[in-house]
C-alpha cells in the first residue's frame, strides 16, 4: 500500500493541492522548529554567555552568512533529475540524528569542565540540522549545498577561539575572523566562476575590515556582538547585492520571475516523525551546569600590586606573563610569585626542609572568560590525572578548591588550591601550587598557552573515557600546607590593606 493510501483521502487531496512554495514553507517550519526545540537549552546558554561578555554570539551570525551563501547556490542551481531514493534519505538522515544524540548525550558529559570552551552541543546541533534537512528535502538536494555545509562547519567555538587567539586575541581579531568567514560566504554567493568568487571574497573582506575598523575607532567600547554582526553580514549582503545589480544591469525589464520548481523528495510522514521524535529526545538531554564564579569582595588596595606573602614566608621570585591578554582580554595580567618558608616544618617535610609554593594571580576585567578557560588551561598538563576537588574554607567568605594533578611521566604530584574574588571591576583567580618534590629546585607547572596542547588529553578522554584523566585514589599530602598558607595569605592581604589583622 502506498503512503498516500494510509492517510485520509481529504488530507491527501489537501496535500496534493499545495504548491511548491507551501510545501517548502511547511518543511522548513518543521525543520527549524525541531532544531529550536531540540537545542533550546543550548540557544539559551549561548545567549546568557553572550550577555556576560563571551564571544559566543557569533553562533547566531553563522545562519545569516549561510543564507547569503545558499541563495547564491540556489540561484545558479541546475534543474535536478528526478532520481531519488527515499529509503537512502531516511537511512543517512537517521544516522546523522543518531550522531547528534550521541554527541550531546554521551560525548558532551566527558568534557563538562570544558563545555563553554568547546561547546560540542553546537556541533550536535549542526549534525541534527544536516540530518533533518536530508529527511525533509532529500540527500541529493542537500548535497548540492555542500559548500554551505562546509562554511557552517568551518568554525566551531573552539576553532573560532584558536584562530582569533592566533591573530592576537583582540576585539578586532575576533571581528576579523568573522569577516574572513563572511568573505567565504560572499565568494560562494557570487562565485559562478573562479574569478567572480575571488573578487567577491576580496570585496567582502576589504569592506568588512573597513567597517570593523571604523566601528572600533568611533565606539572603542562597542559590544563584541555588534563587531561580529555588522561587518560580517553587512559586507556579505552588500557585496552579494552589488554583484547582482551589476550582473542584471540593463536587463531588469526583460527579466521574468523565476519559477519555484517542484520538490524532488516525495512526501514521507515517517521522515517528519523521526525528526520530531529525535528533537524531543534531545530536548530532555541536560547540559553541563554553569561554572559558578565567586562574588566575594577581595582585599583592599591596588589590583596592580602583587599579593603580600603570609607570615613565615618570603617572596623569592616574581614573573609576569603577557600571553594571557590574547585569552582574557587586552587589560588582563598573570603574575607568578615564588614564596619559600623561612623555616622548616616537620609536619610539611619529615627532614625539616623549608617548603616552596608558587602563587599565580590572574586578573581580568572580562569575568566571562574565566568560565570559558578553566584554571587547568593555563598550564601544559597533558597526560596527567586529576583528583576530585575538596572545598576549603579560607575565611572572609572565600572558599577554595583543592585538588591534585599526577604526572606519571615526571613522577610528580602537584597540589593546587584555587579561589577567586572581585576587586572593583577586576576579577582575580588565585592558584596556589605545591609539589611533592621538596627540594629547592622542584619543578612547578609553567603558565603556558596550552589550549591546543590539551587536545591530546581530550582525544585520550574521547578514546578511553574519563578514567585516563581522573585520579580516583588521590593522596592530599599537602592539604595542611596549602590550607595554612592560603588562610595566612588572605589574612595578610587585609592586614596590608587596612593596617590591621581582622
Amino acid at each position: 500500500m502506498s503512503e498516500d493510501g494510509q492517510l485520509p483521502r481529504s488530507f491527501t487531496r489537501f496535500r496534493l493541492s499545495r504548491g511548491p512554495i507551501a510545501v517548502l514553507v511547511f518543511r522548513w517550519s518543521v525543520l527549524v522548529g525541531c532544531v529550536v526545540v531540540a537545542f533550546f537549552s543550548t540557544w539559551v546558554r549561548l545567549a546568557q554567555e553572550a550577555a556576560d561578555g563571551a564571544i559566543t554570539a557569533y553562533v547566531f551570525v553563522l545562519p545569516l552568512l549561510a543564507v547569503v551563501a545558499a541563495q547564491g547556490v540556489a540561484r545558479r542551481r541546475a534543474d535536478e533529475l528526478p532520481i531519488h531514493d527515499r529509503q537512502t534519505d531516511n537511512i543517512v538522515g537517521g544516522i546523522a540524528l543518531l550522531v547528534s544524540i550521541a554527541i550531546k548525550a554521551l560525548w558532551l558529559p566527558r568534557y563538562a569542565d570544558q563545555y563553554e570552551l568547546a561547546h560540542l552541543d553546537v556541533l550536535a546541533a549542526l549534525a541534527f540540522f544536516f540530518g533533518g534537512a536530508i529527511l525533509m528535502f532529500g540527500l541529493r538536494p542537500v548535497g548540492r549545498f555542500w559548500s554551505v555545509w562546509l562554511l557552517l562547519l568551518a568554525l566551531s567555538p573552539l576553532g573560532y577561539r584558536l584562530v582569533a587567539i592566533g591573530f592576537g586575541g583582540s576585539r578586532f581579531a575576533y571581528a576579523a575572523v568573522m569577516v574572513l568567514l563572511a568573505g567565504i560566504a560572499g565568494a560562494i554567493a557570487v562565485g559562478r566562476t573562479a574569478r567572480r568568487g575571488w573578487l567577491g571574497f576580496g570585496c567582502t573582506v576589504s569592506t568588512g575590515f573597513v567597517v570593523a575598523a571604523v566601528m572600533l575607532a568611533m565606539w572603542p567600547q562597542v559590544d563584541i556582538v555588534w563587531l561580529q554582526l555588522v561587518p560580517t553580514v553587512g559586507a556579505a549582503a552588500v557585496t552579494g547585492g552589488a554583484f547582482y545589480v551589476v550582473a542584471r544591469r540593463g536587463r531588469f525589464d526583460a527579466r521574468q520571475p523565476r519559477r519555484v520548481g517542484s520538490l524532488t523528495a516525495k512526501w514521507s510522514p515517517s521522515s517528519k516523525a523521526v525528526a520530531i521524535v529525535a528533537a524531543v529526545v534531545l530536548f530532555f538531554v541536560p547540559l553541563p551546569g554553569r561554572m559558578e564564579l565567586s562574588t566575594v569582595a577581595g582585599p583592599p588596595g591596588p589590583v596592580s600590586e602583587p599579593l603580600m606573602p603570609p607570615v613565615g614566608f618570603t617572596r623569592t621570585d616574581l614573573q609576569e606573563f603577557d600571553w594571557v591578554r590574547a585569552f582574557f582580554g587586552q587589560s588582563s595580567s598573570l603574575v607568578r610569585q615564588t614564596m619559600r618558608a623561612d623555616v622548616g616544618n616537620p609536619a610539611w617535610d619529615v627532614r625539616g626542609r623549608p617548603r616552596t609554593v608558587v602563587v599565580d594571580v590572574l586578573s581580568t576585567a572580562n569575568r566571562a572568560s574565566l568560565a570559558v578557560y578553566p584554571e587547568s588551561t593555563l598550564y601544559r598538563l597533558s597526560n596527567t590525572r586529576t583528583s576530585h576537588p575538596l572545598r576549603i574554607d579560607l575565611g572572609r567568605g572565600v572558599t577554595g578548591s583543592l585538588y591534585t594533578s599526577v604526572s606519571d611521566a615526571l613522577l610528580l604530584t602537584w597540589t593546587k588550591l584555587v579561589f577567586d574574588w572581585e576587586r572593583g571591576d577586576v576579577t582575580q583567580r588565585v592558584t596556589i601550587i605545591s609539589v611533592d618534590n621538596h627540594d629547592a629546585d622542584a619543578e612547578f607547572p609553567q603558565p603556558t598557552p596550552s589550549m591546543a596542547s590539551n587536545l591530546g588529553t581530550a582525544i585520550g578522554t574521547f578514546l578511553r573515557g574519563n578514567a585516563v584523566s581522573v585520579d580516583d585514589d588521590p593522596e592530599y599530602k599537602d592539604l595542611e600546607l596549602l590550607t595554612t598558607f592560603g588562610t595566612g595569605l588572605l589574612r595578610q592581604q587585609w592586614r596590608s590593606g587596612d593596617g590591621s589583622a581582622k
